[in-house]
């Protein structure tokens, strides 16, 4: 069972989610673990006294499981075979407060709605964020919602398709959506045996795997018809990519969710 963290707001970007989490729900099992993050204290509570303080977050956090239980539950429903835990409310920082669970329990997938907008700069941003860089699991981020046909997992070069090849036979293990493996045009023939190892790793798992794809969407951004045909893309990206990065311009520009594995 995928154990999915899920930062969550009452927002549309919440709503995309835990409706994406959902989706996941119809080909693999899925526990949802939702985290509200709400927060500091005004700065006069916070100097003053630590009743004040306290009494404070306390009514914050009742508020906002109050705010989110009923809102949750209407989303679930897209997804009733999804294993949904108690939402927790925390306050603070929400990046300090979001690796600080990550640190004491293990999770196979942060999941988030994308809230910042979808562009080279921010994505930039997020992904040099120091939740993004501490995190150790795959990231899920949902621009947009779509129909899932198939995973698409593009092998761009030797060291992405080996960190492909760590992540998904685990995330992916079981799942009944199949893996579409894609070589990178003009260099199939050096990525076929990095990519015949993660096929491998897959089958193990029993993944589902097609026939090889080539891939033809770069560095031209994927059509809207290119996109409708996956509908999930998973993209391994080093963890130190630059600001201009061609493979991070091509990414602000591909309107489908992901599943980001960094390196």
């Amino acid at each position: 069972m995928i154990k999915a963290l899920v930062s969550i707001d009452v927002d549309l970007a919440a709503s995309r989610t835990i409706r994406f989490a959902c989706q996941l729900g119809y080909f693999m099992p899925v526990e949802l673990h939702p985290v509200y993050i709400k927060e500091s204290p005004p700065r006069e509570l916070s100097i003053g006294s630590g009743w004040a303080r306290h009494h404070w977050e306390q009514e914050l956090i009742q508020e906002g499981k109050k705010e989110i239980s009923e809102w949750i539950a209407s989303e679930i429903d897209y997804s009733p075979e999804v294993k949904l835990m108690e939402p927790r409310v925390v306050t603070g920082d929400r990046d300090a407060e979001l690796l600080r669970i990550m640190e004491k329990e293990a999770f196979d997938l942060y999941v988030e709605g994308a809230r910042f907008p979808w562009n080279q700069a921010m994505l930039y941003q997020k992904v040099h964020s120091r939740l993004f860089q501490k995190a150790q699991m795959p990231i899920a981020l949902a621009p947009v919602l779509r129909k899932m046909h198939k995973l698409l997992a593009p092998c761009f070069d030797g060291a992405g398709t080996q960190a492909l090849g760590r992540a998904l036979p685990k995330l992916w293990s079981g799942s009944s959506l199949p893996v579409a493996l894609s070589l990178l045009q003009g260099r199939e023939g050096a990525l076929q045996p990095e990519a015949q190892r993660v096929r491998e790793a897959l089958e193990k798992a029993s993944c589902q795997v097609g026939p090889d794809e080539v891939f033809t969407a770069f560095p031209s951004p994927p059509t809207d018809e290119f996109l409708r045909e996956y509908g999930l893309m998973a993209l391994a990206l080093e963890r130190g990519v630059s600001k201009d990065s061609p493979r991070l311009e091509w990414l602000a520009q591909f309107k489908a969710p992901l599943l980001l594995v960094l390196y």
